[in-house]
C-alpha cells in the first residue's frame, strides 16, 4: 500500500509541477513520512474534511452493427482461480466476457483530495 501512496504522491507533485508549483515544495511531498495506520484510521470516511464537490462524466459511443456469425460459432468460458487477485495492488478493472459481436466500454476515474 505504501508504494501505491507514493506513486500518487510522484504523479501529484509532477502535475503541480507541470502547473507551476514550486520545486522547493514538490521536495517538501516527496520526503513526507507515511501515516500510521493510527493516523489512516482516524482520517477515514473525509473526517474533518470540508465537504467537496465534484462531476465526473465519461461518454462512450461505440456500436457494433452488420456482423454476421454462422456456422458452428464456440464461445470460451471464463475461470478464475482461488488466488487470481490474490497480489494485486492499486486499482484493478478486470472484464471478462464469453460472447460474440460484444462491444465492452470501460471506465475509471480517480479522484485524490489532499488537504495541508
Amino acid at each position: 500500500m505504501g508504494n501505491v501512496i507514493r506513486r500518487i504522491l510522484q504523479a501529484s507533485v509532477l502535475l503541480g509541477l507541470l502547473c507551476g508549483l514550486s520545486p522547493a515544495l514538490a521536495e517538501q511531498w516527496m520526503n513526507a513520512s507515511p501515516l500510521t495506520d493510527d493516523q489512516l484510521a482516524s482520517a477515514s470516511g473525509r473526517q474533518g474534511v470540508t465537504m467537496q464537490w465534484q462531476m465526473n462524466d465519461t461518454e462512450q459511443n461505440a456500436s457494433v452493427a452488420d456482423n454476421v456469425l454462422s456456422g458452428n460459432v464456440v464461445t470460451g468460458d471464463n475461470h478464475l482461480s482461488d488466488s487470481a487477485f490474490g497480489h494485486m495492488n492499486g486499482i484493478a478493472t478486470v472484464i471478462q466476457n464469453t460472447g460474440n459481436q460484444v462491444v465492452i466500454q470501460d471506465s475509471t476515474q480517480i479522484n485524490i483530495l489532499i488537504n495541508q
